[in-house]
């Protein structure tokens, strides 16, 4: 057998059966890459979906902060109104009581909706009470007493037609002969002052 038969029936059949083995192996490692390269996309998508549960988390702590904050505007808000209510108690402070060191020989009897008490005449001078309510939807009543040695008038008021503020002056001398005698009245307000002499303040706190 001369060395060309060889080739041809040996080397070249083993030849071809190598470059076989060699695609056949390529393709095979090429086929077990393809599903790593497949996977890759879904590590991808499985890390983009973790962010929207941050934003809701998020979102949920920025709804829990807004709830508290609006908490917190409520209490101060209550506080803010009770510290004005104790403001307008000092403001206008009443007396319930006539002690004997009282020099005051007569007072206003004032009676408001929600309390009631008495405004001594000054024995000189002159100075003004302003009365103040609050009404449920967030207005507010006001009234302004002046007191003088001889009794008192309504100096100002916001009520509708100003009637009480047009009563004019209650005094000692006068108070028996007004259509209203001793009193102003305002009626949009339920405010009444009534001008009435030490003894009749003192037979009226008895008890």
């Amino acid at each position: 057998m001369t060395g060309e038969t060889i080739m041809k029936k040996i080397i070249l059949p083993a030849a071809v059966i190598l470059i076989a083995a060699a695609i056949a192996l390529f393709l095979l490692i090429r086929g077990a890459q393809k599903p790593e390269t497949v996977q890759q996309p879904e590590i991808r998508n499985q890390e983009t979906q973790t962010v929207p549960d941050a934003s809701a988390d998020v979102e949920g702590a920025s709804a829990e902060t807004a709830e508290k904050t609006e908490a917190d505007a409520e209490d101060n808000a209550a506080e803010t109104a009770e510290e004005q209510r104790e403001n307008e108690t000092k403001e206008q402070p009443f007396l319930i009581q006539i002690t004997e060191d009282d020099p005051s020989i007569a007072y206003v009897l004032v009676r408001m909706q929600n309390s009631i008490g008495l405004l001594p005449l000054p024995l000189e001078g002159e100075y003004s009470r302003t009365l103040r309510q609050k009404m449920p939807d967030g207005s507010e009543y006001v009234n302004v007493l002046h007191l003088t040695p001889k009794g008192f008038l309504m100096e100002e008021a916001n009520c509708e037609g100003h009637d009480c503020v047009n009563q004019g002056e209650v005094t000692l001398e006068n108070r028996e002969e007004r259509i209203l005698w001793n009193m102003v009245i305002c009626l949009p307000h339920q405010v009444s002052a009534e001008l009435i002499t030490r003894e009749e303040a003192e037979q009226m706190l008895q008890p």
